[in-house]
């Protein structure tokens, strides 16, 4: 029986980052975050915006504010 090898991985998302980052960074589910942004909690062009392959993005900076409950 040969041995498992397991590899971890670090994630450092940049300053703009596809939704797949937004659970294992902020613990924040996809559905949670339409939530935000269909409720205006997120707003376009502050936490997310449409990247040029028409995919939406969220900016790291913005969202960390939004979680310490800053405007």
């Amino acid at each position: 029986m040969a041995a498992v090898e397991k590899s971890e991985y670090q994630v450092h998302p940049g300053a703009w980052f596809r939704q797949e980052l937004l659970l294992p960074i902020f613990g924040i589910s996809t559905e949670a975050a339409r939530k935000y942004r269909s409720g205006g909690l997120w707003l376009e062009g502050k936490q997310w915006r449409w990247d040029p392959a028409r995919r939406i993005v969220y900016c790291r900076k913005a969202i960390e504010t939004w979680m310490e409950g800053k405007p």
